[in-house]
């Protein structure tokens, strides 16, 4: 099994088809993707990359194609891609975007070269052979790291080609024109984007910014995005401009949808909201359309079949349905550790379970709500709460359309409950905080601050540990 086989099938069968729409609107087909893929992974055997290696490769996206012509290029190869933040020692070379300073301790080489290469040697005779060990990794993806130093799950291609045919069971139909505004170096992102590719539908790459226009240039049908760039998408709409008429649905992933930006999105955008939840070490864990979870505060989705998630208490037993826990998971497509790190392993994969650091709860017919991350839990002076009931009454506020909630010691050591707020026009804080005192008394917060951008990693998920770091400087 190898993950690019499917492209060169497609290649074979229907070469003129369209497999990839540029940023710049260049269409490449399926027989000039496979040819640009050959010839890159021809030009990296020269190299002396070989099967069973390892390449540092950063995948910008989700407008750049570069970065993805080389990971399937090493992947036809055998030889893993990985995120670049993997330290030196599990490299056998690292290759980097053009401006970026290669990566000390490991041979370095920039994508331009190799592409250049590759585009000069490039033939209509495609390779003999395609690596098809199954169990070779294809790629080593790095965790979203929201607490400090991320974690690195390898995805095999046999156990990608599982995540990928898990995608396409649970959204139940395959979009013929699927817009990705998530890069491939992200597990979600990297899966929508080869179902694609697997069902010979065409990838549209683009910028948040660009996305109407390239969804009604291209007749788009579908998008995987997260709730920040789904925000990024609705700003850049004119004002009136009506509903693309090719998109039906938006596939969402990466966070917790907010009801607020989904009713603005079914309005402006597209009725038919799908929502996901996944992470990398486990693939898609539960999902579902929003017009049946969006009644039910937290909700996730229903789990995938062949998952198993469960709430338990402090000590590792079960809780009944309903009752919300600390969320374990397990299944055919989980990893069973870390790269390199055996403690981390240790602490997080148990018995077959993995804690992914989510507290929710599963209902008796399979519902999982999600109520927020175990480690971002404020417990002020005793007053325990998700950042998530903060977050969402900020989000109902009138011209807020970001919020983040996160406890701050105080100079005596108690916690006190802080929230940043992102909106485009100076708020009234002293009104927000009061009608947050009137909704949750202790709860709410004491301190809210109003800055342009939230700190979120590549998932998009917030940092608040940045939040914390900020919020400390304010009080000297």
């Amino acid at each position: 099994m190898n993950i690019t086989a499917p492209i060169r099938r497609a290649a074979r069968l229907n070469p003129a088809a369209g497999a990839i729409v540029c940023a710049d609107h260049t269409v490449v087909s399926y027989q000039a993707l496979d040819r640009m893929i050959d010839a890159a992974a021809r030009h990296l055997s020269t190299l002396g990359l070989r099967a069973g290696q390892t390449a540092g490769l950063a995948i910008a996206g989700p407008d750049e194609c570069p970065g993805l012509v080389v990971a399937l290029a090493l992947a036809r190869l055998g030889v893993a891609s990985a995120d670049p933040a993997l330290p030196a020692d599990h490299m056998d070379i690292c290759i980097v975007e053009g401006g970026r300073t290669a990566k000390p301790g490991v041979r370095s080489m920039p994508i331009g070269a190799i592409l250049d290469a590759a585009h000069a040697a490039e033939t209509d005779r495609p390779m003999p052979l395609i690596h098809q060990d199954g169990s070779a990794v294809f790629r080593i993806f790095a965790s979203s790291g929201t607490t400090g130093t991320p974690h690195f799950s390898a995805i095999s291609h046999d156990l990608m080609a599982a995540r990928i045919t898990d995608s396409w069971l649970a959204v139940g139909r395959v979009p013929t024109v699927q817009l990705c505004a998530i890069g491939m170096g992200i597990t979600w992102g990297c899966t929508r984007m080869l179902r694609t590719f697997w069902t010979g539908g065409t990838l549209v790459l683009t910028n948040p910014r660009d996305a109407v226009a390239a969804i009604r240039r291209h007749t788009v049908n579908a998008i995987s995005i997260a709730p920040i760039s789904l925000r990024q998408v609705l700003d850049a709409m004119p004002a009136g401009a009506a509903r693309p008429p090719s998109l039906e649905m938006i596939e969402v992933g990466g966070g917790a949808l907010p009801p607020g930006l989904a009713a603005l999105a079914q309005r402006r955008l597209c009725r038919t909201l799908f929502s996901h939840f996944g992470a990398t070490e486990t693939g898609g864990i539960a999902s579902g359309p929003f017009t049946a979870l969006g009644a039910t505060p937290g909700a996730a989705g229903f789990i995938h079949a062949g998952m198993e998630v469960e709430a338990v208490d402090d000590d590792g037993r079960p809780l009944p349905p309903g009752t919300e826990g600390i969320l374990r998971i397990r299944g055919p497509n989980v990893v069973a550790g870390y790269v390199g790190n055996t403690v981390a392993s240790a602490e997080i994969f148990k018995d077959g379970w993995f804690y992914c650091g989510d507290i929710g709860a599963v209902s008796r017919d399979g519902l999982l709500t999600v109520s927020g991350r175990a480690g971002d839990f404020i417990n002020a002076g005793g007053n325990k709460l998700s950042p998530k009931i903060v977050e969402d009454l900020l989000l109902a506020q009138p011209s807020v359309t970001d919020a983040a909630a996160f406890g701050v010691p105080d100079h005596l050591g108690v916690v006190q409950i802080w929230a940043a707020v992102v909106a485009p026009k100076p708020l009234d804080t002293k009104a927000v905080l009061a009608a947050c005192q009137r909704a949750l008394g202790d709860k709410s917060p004491k301190f809210l601050v109003q800055i342009n951008q939230l700190p979120r990693n590549a998932n998009g998920k917030v940092v608040r540990a940045e939040l914390i770091r900020f919020a400390a400087k304010l009080k000297t």
